[in-house]
């Protein structure tokens, strides 16, 4: 295994939704909300290019990036509050990214400041596009979200502490397949650059009994699949493997083809290699008063964090869910399976949790769906509310929640984006 000491140990937890949102607990917590219903706001399916049925041909950007004014939210006065050297956000209205705004530098040492068309790493943004992915497979019939994980996998997973109770494919995209992150290897297995170890090989290794990362007591809970939330990296990063067993090709392939190609993302990719490096911030960590470029991470089980993309790109693929699976003409999920990955899947075991989407607060916005991003040198938040058409991005390339596990300076920005969203 490649180590990499300067990022070696980070690992990521889903951050607390806002106080006044009720959380699933051990016990069954409080009573959750109920998501809106999600509407197709009356977008036809006429003249519809279907994304899904194989590589689709490449589109320009088009109307989400041509002639894009800047946002009246100023980030720059945000920057040393949330002890970040670069940010970036946008504000997406009705299928439409209305505004952008930047502040800072992509590169802080060689003072490269942040523009709008800037690629971030998105960190665990990264999921939305892993459920995405596999939604599209269930609808063309090559796979169930209630299908055993082992239906689909050249190697058996099974829970050592419960013996021949399946895990499903449903269970990794809810986090309550039983199985966890262990810190210590999943930290240890970040690299400078793309990872040299396949995806396959590191969840066979880690997850198979004999392998090289096994370990029955740190890689599964206690608890069987379907008794408890415990949100993993690996079981996400799991479901990306089936997708690559399923359609036949590597998941970052997978998606470029399928996804960002038809959405005209055309310097979007989980893979470094794949990306023009001039145009995508170096991620950073605090330094001497400063920060300390720790370059272009990356490590075996990219899918669940590797994302790196711009703003203007990223909304795309957000505007696309917004609209019910289609943009510009080209349709990447059905409306049905946009609205199943939104919908919460057991308010018992977790009243906020879809298929990796997930329901949350901000100030002024009690009930958006989408997700957030923490690593070593990066944070995000993508998020819309169905109530209004409103979406806000933001990405920043280091780790607001560096030294806590909250930030109400990055609340407070979030939010204040999208009370402009309502001029638009």
């Amino acid at each position: 295994m490649v180590t990499f000491a300067l990022v070696a140990g980070c690992s990521e937890t889903k951050i607390i939704p806002a106080q006044d949102t009720p959380v699933a607990t051990r016990d069954g917590g409080e009573e959750g909300r109920q998501p809106p219903t999600f509407a197709d706001a009356g977008v036809a399916d006429a003249g519809v290019h279907d994304a899904g049925a194989g590589a689709g041909a490449k589109r320009d950007a088009g109307s989400m990036t041509a002639e894009v004014p800047t946002c009246a939210t100023d980030l720059s006065a945000h920057l040393a509050p949330l002890g970040v050297p670069g940010l970036s956000a946008g504000i997406v209205k009705n299928g439409r990214l209305v505004c952008t705004a930047v502040a800072g530098h992509a590169n802080y040492t060689a003072q490269t400041p942040v523009v709008p068309d800037t690629g971030f790493l998105w960190a665990s943004v990264s999921k939305t596009v892993v459920a995405t992915a596999i939604m599209m497979l269930v609808e063309s019939g090559a796979l169930r979200l209630d299908d055993r994980v082992n239906q689909h996998l050249p190697f058996n997973v099974t829970n050592p502490e419960c013996s021949g109770e399946a895990i499903t494919v449903r269970q990794l995209l809810t986090h309550v397949s039983s199985i966890i992150d262990e810190e210590d290897t999943y930290g240890a297995s970040y690299s400078m650059g793309d990872s040299p170890v396949p995806l396959g090989e590191f969840m066979r290794e880690y997850l198979v009994a004999g392998g090289r990362y096994y370990d029955a007591d740190g890689n599964f809970d206690y608890e069987c699949p379907g008794e408890y939330a415990e949100y993993s990296n690996i079981a996400v990063a799991l479901g990306a493997y089936i997708v690559e067993v399923v359609a036949g090709e590597d998941f970052d392939a997978f998606c470029r083809a399928r996804i960002f190609g038809p959405l005209g993302m055309s310097n979007t990719s989980m893979r470094i290699a794949n990306l023009d490096l001039s145009r995508v911030a170096d991620s950073h960590v605090p330094s001497g008063g400063g920060f300390r470029s720790i370059g272009q991470p990356g490590w075996p089980t990219y899918p669940d964090g590797g994302l790196r993309s711009s703003v203007p790109e990223l909304a795309r693929f957000l505007a696309m869910i917004m609209q019910g699976g289609m943009l510009d003409g080209v349709r990447i999920v059905s409306q049905a399976s946009v609205d199943e990955m939104l919908r919460i899947q057991d308010a018992q075991m977790d009243d906020v949790q879809g298929l990796v989407w997930f329901y949350q607060a901000f100030p002024g916005r009690p009930n958006v769906v989408g997700h957030d991003g923490s690593d070593d040198g990066a944070a995000s938040y993508m998020f819309f509310d169905p109530t209004d058409g409103a979406g806000v991005l933001l990405v920043a390339n280091a780790d607001w929640w560096w030294d806590s596990d909250d930030s109400p300076e990055a609340d407070a920005l979030f939010g204040a984006l999208f009370a402009e969203s309502e001029q638009y």
